[in-house]
């Protein structure tokens, strides 16, 4: 129930679709998030089936339980520990995406056109600007940077060492690579966790 719940909620989420969408990766990780709702759909369906075996003592059923049971628990787990192991691979793959969509920006700002929703999805999500910090765009910073008072806030940031105590509340300052390692380290420790623990919860 907490994988289909979990894929369902970010199927559902507008701001990670956004992210999900701006990445360039949203064929793989919608294939992933169907995946995640049919093992979910699946476990369901086994559970019924275990309910069934046991109040009709069903040796057929319970071993077919047991069986589909063992092989969705190893899956989850293997899932989530390679999703652990890999972790610096996702955190270098979402700083590589993070620079090229300032490149992209700083080009399509040039251009007049709209800025890039990647960056601005992570910005706003994350409450950060830039990769390393605001300094990444230079004179061409996003309103994405902001929380409120935009024109207020803009001009702090090209002047930050003026007004930072007075306008932190209003900017985001800080970079967005050293917040998205600290909340990827900390959702995956509780990802990895939580699915070990659900999958051994299943199998007992």
């Amino acid at each position: 129930m907490a994988v289909l719940g979990f894929s369902v909620y970010i199927y559902l989420e507008p701001e990670a679709q956004d992210i999900i969408l701006a990445s360039g990766q949203q064929h793989a990780v919608q294939i992933m998030l169907y995946a995640l709702m049919g093992i979910g759909g699946i476990t369901l369906v086994i559970a019924l089936f275990g309910c069934c075996g046991a109040y009709h003592e069903s040796q057929c059923l319970l071993g077919t339980y047991f069986t589909i049971l063992i092989v969705i628990f190893a899956t989850q787990v293997t899932g989530a520990t390679l999703g652990y192991l890999y972790r610096e691979e996702i955190m270098k793959y979402v700083d590589d995406r993070m620079r090229e969509g300032i490149e992209e920006y700083s080009m399509l700002r040039d251009q007049r056109e709209n800025p890039v929703p990647f960056m601005d999805s992570i910005q706003r999500m994350l409450r950060c600007c830039g990769v390393n910090g605001y300094e990444d765009y230079r004179e061409s910073i996003p309103i994405a940077c902001c929380d409120h008072h935009v024109s207020t806030c803009l001009n702090a940031l090209l002047s930050p060492e003026e007004v930072y105590k007075e306008i932190s509340v209003v900017c985001y300052f800080q970079g967005c690579k050293d917040k998205y390692k600290v909340m990827l380290k900390d959702k995956l420790v509780i990802i990895f966790l939580a699915t070990v623990s659900i999958a051994a919860f299943e199998v007992r």
